[in-house]
């Protein structure tokens, strides 16, 4: 399942592109449902990555001191039901940001653009 919407992707291809990319062409004549170039489709992507990275830094604590304190029983059963759902919602926030830029990251991988640089 895609971890991002098309439509983003899309956006973001628009937003990095670059002088080469633009060429003699016009911005409409485009389709952003396709890639523009490989230095442009590796930034668009990069930034998704970099935003994500962002939202984790975010939180207080990291997804392995959420896991540590649900392992804790006995800490763990003394917050109220509520602040245990509380941290496993961040948990599990925490862990679909990861897993989206672990796609992110093969997709660049996968698509040979590792190397892709402006």
């Amino acid at each position: 399942a895609d971890r991002y919407p098309v439509e983003m992707l899309e956006y973001l291809r628009l937003m990095c592109m670059s002088p080469e990319d633009l060429g003699e062409k016009k911005l409409e004549d485009f389709d952003y449902s396709r890639t523009i170039s490989s230095a442009n489709e590796r930034e668009a992507l990069t930034t998704v990555i970099e935003a994500v990275r962002m939202q984790l830094e975010k939180y207080p604590t990291t997804e392995e001191q959420d896991v540590e304190l649900i392992k804790d029983k006995n800490m763990f059963g003394t917050l109220s039901k509520q602040a245990r759902m509380a941290i496993r919602h961040r948990r599990n926030e925490k862990r679909l940001l990861k897993r989206t830029i672990a796609a992110l990251e093969k997709e660049i991988k996968k698509r040979g653009l590792e190397g892709e640089t402006r």
